[in-house]
């Protein structure tokens, strides 16, 4: 046995960075926005699909309100990227 500090909420740090991700998408509708990088290229796609909405590993901040997020994977120079925008409500379909 080991006694040692418990460590921080992993997971709390990164439901405030979504929830901060969604209101900065959400004031600036339509607009794509490098929300965050990954590893590898699987874990920016399920990261896309997540703040799309689809499958199992929904993020919630982004399913909140009205509107939807658009979201994609996009590897540049190396680095497995994540981009997002918001679709307001009343945005016509394209």
């Amino acid at each position: 046995m080991i006694f040692e500090p418990l460590p921080g909420d992993r997971g709390a740090a990164l439901r405030q960075q979504h929830q901060a991700n969604a209101a900065e998408l959400r004031s600036r509708p339509g607009e794509w926005a490098r929300v965050s990088s990954h590893p590898n290229p699987e874990a920016a796609a399920c990261a896309a699909a997540g703040i799309r909405g689809n499958g199992r590993r929904r993020i919630r901040a982004y399913s909140d309100g009205p509107g939807r997020f658009e979201a994609t994977a996009r590897t540049v120079d190396g680095e497995h990227r994540v981009y997002a925008r918001y679709i307001a409500p009343d945005a016509p379909q394209q």
